[in-house]
């Protein structure tokens, strides 16, 4: 795979980030947040001829939040970056020589890059909960290798593709300290990106969860 996304992923987060931190620092009140977590994204199966259910993919993610104003409920900015992958066997029905059940080992990788706006309720010093929305960026890669029984004309697949879109979350943040704390949430996209495997194409959109840690400075 190829690491030209993961370079176009890091120079759009560092130059954004920068540009919050140096363009609006001065201007703004309340603290920055942070989140790093992990969990889970679904993107459907909506091809019948595919075994194995949804697609569950593994996610690591992290974000960066900025108050432009407010006190109990304060409203700003919202950046960062999530990475999906997974790996799994699946069969499909494919035509060779007849209609064969066909099992392919099926890997995938994702990133997608976010940047929109929040706005959080804070009753209390410990409590967060906050909802944001905006536009995305995001590549994915797609790989099918055919195991040892499949037919010899059912050949390997790849392919990659970068696509654009929307996102909506959710999330809540308990903090143990002033700086320190657990965070859950949940994140819905949308997104142009489609990409191709051996049984046709699959959509790259679903619910995402995870769980994480916040911090606060």
């Amino acid at each position: 795979m190829t690491i030209k996304p993961w370079i176009t992923l890091v120079i759009c987060a560092g130059f954004s980030l920068l540009s919050m931190n140096n363009g609006w620092a001065q201007e703004q009140e309340g603290p920055y947040v942070g989140h790093v977590y992990y969990g889970n994204m679904t993107i459907p199966n909506n091809n019948s001829d595919v075994g194995g259910g949804d697609y569950n993919f593994n996610i690591f993610g992290a974000d960066a939040q900025m108050a432009f104003g407010g006190d109990t409920i304060k409203y700003g900015i919202e950046t960062g970056a999530y990475l999906g992958w997974d790996s799994s066997v699946r069969q499909f029905y494919a035509s060779s020589g007849g209609t064969v059940a066909v099992s392919v080992d099926v890997k995938s990788l994702m990133i997608d890059y976010f940047l929109g706006g929040y706005i959080g309720f804070e009753p209390a010093n410990w409590l967060r909960l906050t909802v944001g929305a905006g536009p995305l960026l995001i590549w994915g890669s797609w790989e099918t290798e055919p195991e040892a029984s499949a037919p010899e004309d059912i050949v390997p697949e790849s392919n990659s593709g970068f696509g654009g879109g929307l996102y909506a979350r959710a999330g809540l943040d308990i903090l143990f300290t002033e700086t320190f704390g657990i965070n859950a949430g949940a994140r819905i996209n949308q997104t142009s990106l489609s990409l191709t495997d051996s049984s046709g194409d699959v959509d790259i959109e679903g619910w995402q969860y995870y769980l994480g840690v916040v911090f606060r400075f």
